[in-house]
């Protein structure tokens, strides 16, 4: 597995195709991840290709493999 070199553009466009359930309309978005209970935006999502060079994508909290499914959006109280 590898790191993907990325743009902040082509970030935001894989994210735009590969999240099946939201819309992201920038990487300054927050998600909310249910299985370690963090708050991070799309910026901090680590991209990755793996053998087959399929990009992946990896919650950004250590030792956490959450995943597209798992991100929510925050429930914040402004």
């Amino acid at each position: 597995m590898s790191a993907l070199p990325e743009t902040t553009g082509r970030k935001l466009k894989l994210f735009q195709a590969a999240d099946p359930q939201k819309r992201w309309w920038s990487l300054d978005e927050m998600r909310f991840c249910k299985k370690c209970e963090h708050l991070f935006t799309g910026h901090d999502i680590r991209v990755t290709l793996n053998e087959d060079e399929q990009v992946q994508f990896h919650c950004p909290t250590l030792h956490c493999d959450g995943k597209w499914e798992d991100w929510q959006y925050p429930n914040l109280h402004l």
